[in-house]
């Protein structure tokens, strides 16, 4: 038996558990991260912050603010 970081018992298979899982956890938060950086997913942010009033009082959707912002990524 060990102990957490929070001072609670830990067993070894609960610890070798945690051990095989961290690469796991590391990469899904690179992951993550480099999705929440990219250039496209502060664009979609920007745009879903756009209150539906004003997006209606220029005539568009959401959608086709969208497609207007990615038109011309390729």
């Amino acid at each position: 038996m060990s102990l957490r970081p929070d001072n609670t018992l830990i067993s070894n298979r609960e610890m070798l558990l945690e051990l095989l899982v961290m690469p796991f956890r590391a990469i899904d938060k690179l992951l993550y991260n480099l999705a929440e950086n990219s250039s496209r997913m502060q664009a979609l942010q920007a745009i879903a912050a756009i209150p539906e009033a004003d997006l209606r009082a220029k005539g568009l959707t959401r959608a086709e603010a969208v497609s207007m912002t990615f038109r011309h990524d390729a």
